[in-house]
């Protein structure tokens, strides 16, 4: 029975050619959506509403960014063009009562609309006990 030495000339001859394969087709960029705007709204308008929602919610529950499209975005979206993005732009979870009538009253003042969901995950676990 013949054995087998990890680091043999015939290892280290196919290590670097599968390294030269590999270095010859680099990996594809990873495709980042675009930064979805309530209607209406500039990039400096929505960082100004949300400073606002931060300050009445606490930084930690406004979700932005790459947090936000992973936690809250559609996994089974099919990929699209830029001008067929939609969503929401970001997603607040208040945790009072206090917090959720600041949140609507805050929307009210920057005509922003609100959606409140669950995906089955208890996210929206409090909605129907506040609204």
């Amino acid at each position: 029975m013949a054995t087998f030495e990890f680091g043999t000339p015939l290892d280290k001859k196919l290590a670097k050619e599968v390294a030269q394969s590999w270095a010859a087709h680099p990996p594809k960029p990873v495709h980042t959506p675009p930064r979805v705007l309530p209607e209406g709204f500039s990039e400096s308008k929505f960082d100004e509403v949300l400073d606002v929602l931060r300050e009445a919610v606490g930084k930690e529950n406004v979700v932005v960014g790459e947090d936000h499209r992973v936690q809250y975005g559609d996994p089974f979206q099919f990929e699209t063009g830029e001008k067929d993005v939609g969503g929401s732009s970001c997603a607040v979870t208040p945790h009072s009562v206090e917090q959720v009538q600041a949140v609507v009253k805050i929307a009210n003042e920057w005509n922003l609309t609100l959606w409140t969901f669950s995906r089955g995950k208890n996210l929206g676990k409090m909605t129907s006990d506040i609204l």
